[in-house]
């Protein structure tokens, strides 16, 4: 639906601001409601990178095409990935544990007049088959660095049960490996990093926006951990993505201080070799490990 008229544009406006009155600004998520009329401005913000990069390499991986595909938006904040999907044509599902987040996202889609997509006040720690079912794509994007062991390495069993065909993981990895976990026969190795205060409140934890749910510490899996754990999930092929370029992920890889990703993981079957069948009856190599 375009709105274009100045009255409806001003109507429109006059909504948003009931939004934001009631749950604050939109904190992350630039998106198109009107001519000249933005979530958060009419001039370029640094989530317009980042959707252009995640669109780009579904559309790529996909044939040009996303219609007839059910996307699943894992922790979809204010919705714009799911949102810049549906209007691309799939059957998209977001799944948000904050009401505040859920708010806008359903206020941008009712805005746009889509019906075609479906927002979920839920744990993401919840997912599984039975209560979601399955989906063509699933995108895993700035979440799964908020989680802690074992949910983290749950959460990625749960992602692999209801993805069929691909699944984007945009995360930071640990460039360290300074505590280890035993999980499903693996050993997984990363870093813990500080979520929440431990007397912080509940009310407090929803606050912050850009945070866990409930737990204090999240842990981030160093890459061969995180490699080797997605190929356990049943991922037969993982890639990074390099272009478009997330020039804010590019600096913190320069300076030293971080390392954030998007890997594009595909569920498959392993190949039966023609040429050479000497290693068919072989696992897949583990990736080693990165010294501590």
């Amino acid at each position: 639906m375009t709105v274009s008229s100045p009255d409806a544009i001003a109507a429109l406006e006059a909504a948003k601001a009931k939004v934001i009155a009631e749950f604050g600004d939109w904190t992350n998520h630039n998106m198109r409601l009107a001519d000249g009329c933005y979530t958060i401005a009419p001039t370029p913000t640094p989530s317009e990178p980042k959707l252009r990069r995640m669109t780009q390499i579904v559309m790529d991986w996909c044939g040009g095409s996303v219609e007839g595909l059910r996307i699943l938006d894992l922790a979809c904040l204010e919705g714009m990935y799911g949102l810049e999907l549906a209007m691309q044509g799939a059957q998209v599902v977001g799944i948000e544990g904050r009401e505040a987040n859920l708010a806008k996202a359903r206020f941008v889609k009712e805005s746009l007049g889509l019906t075609n997509i479906d927002f979920y006040c839920d744990d993401v720690r919840n997912l599984s088959v039975e209560r979601y079912g399955h989906f063509d794509v699933v995108l895993c994007l700035g979440i799964y660095y908020h989680l802690d062991a074992p949910d983290v390495f749950r959460f990625m069993e749960q992602i692999g049960s209801v993805c069929t065909k691909l699944a984007i993981v945009d995360t930071h990895v640990s460039r360290t490996a300074e505590e280890k976990h035993d999980y499903a026969g693996l050993t997984l190795a990363g870093s813990r990093y500080v979520e929440h205060a431990p007397e912080a409140s509940t009310d407090d934890r929803l606050k912050i926006l850009w945070a866990s749910l409930d737990n204090d510490y999240s842990f981030w899996l160093t890459r061969p951990s995180l490699f080797n754990l997605m190929q356990h999930c049943g991922f037969t092929s993982i890639y990074e993505c390099h272009s478009p370029l997330v020039e804010k992920f590019e600096q913190l890889r320069r300076s030293g201080t971080g390392d954030r990703a998007t890997f594009v993981a595909f569920k498959g079957n392993p190949v039966a070799l023609k040429a050479s069948d000497l290693s068919n009856d072989s696992r897949p190599l583990p990736w080693p490990e990165i010294p501590r």
